[in-house]
């Protein structure tokens, strides 16, 4: 499959807050219950394109990342891959160009990820992420910019968001 990135704009926040519910609605009625304008509320006041780099498949949205700039630290917001789109890189290529950025930028990397997504916490984990702290629901991981896993690291780039549809990933 080819897969392009791109920086996102105004014009693409309702789909990509379609996306953000269709994955993180199981997890946020678990753990809260899901209130629609609560949620939307929420979404509409951390959305900033500048931060968000948007995965597509031809012309639907696959994924996206959303890292906030912190001073220090790099943030990851939100990684969202569509679940007909996961375990094909997505993931995992968003991640490695933030990490990528944050060693370029001498900046640690934080996240927050919910206890129960299992699957996420390993993810994170594989990168060089640790728990070093913990809320009631999740998780705060954190990545210093010098790798403890030098090989991943080391070959982490960022993603070079001005590729066309013929020059992305093949998977």
């Amino acid at each position: 499959m080819i897969y392009s990135y791109q920086k996102a704009e105004q014009a693409e926040k309702e789909n990509i807050f379609k996306l953000y519910c269709l994955v993180m609605r199981d997890y946020i009625s678990k753990i809260w219950g899901w209130d629609d304008q609560w949620q939307e509320n929420d979404f509409s006041s951390h959305f900033d394109p500048e931060g968000i780099t948007l995965v597509h498949k031809e012309k639907e949205l696959a994924g996206y990342s959303h890292v906030e700039n912190r001073g220090a630290q790099m943030f990851i917001r939100m990684i969202v891959v569509h679940p007909h789109h996961q375990r094909k890189g997505i993931g995992s290529r968003l991640l490695e160009s933030v990490i990528a950025s944050g060693k370029e930028q001498s900046k640690g990397i934080g996240l927050e990820v919910f206890k129960i997504n299992h699957e996420a916490k390993k993810f994170y984990e594989r990168y060089g992420f640790n728990v070093e702290n913990e809320t009631a629901s999740s998780y705060v991981m954190g990545r210093m910019p010098n790798c403890i896993r030098a090989g991943l690291c080391e070959s982490a780039q960022p993603l070079n968001l001005n590729v066309g549809p013929n020059d992305g990933d093949h998977e």
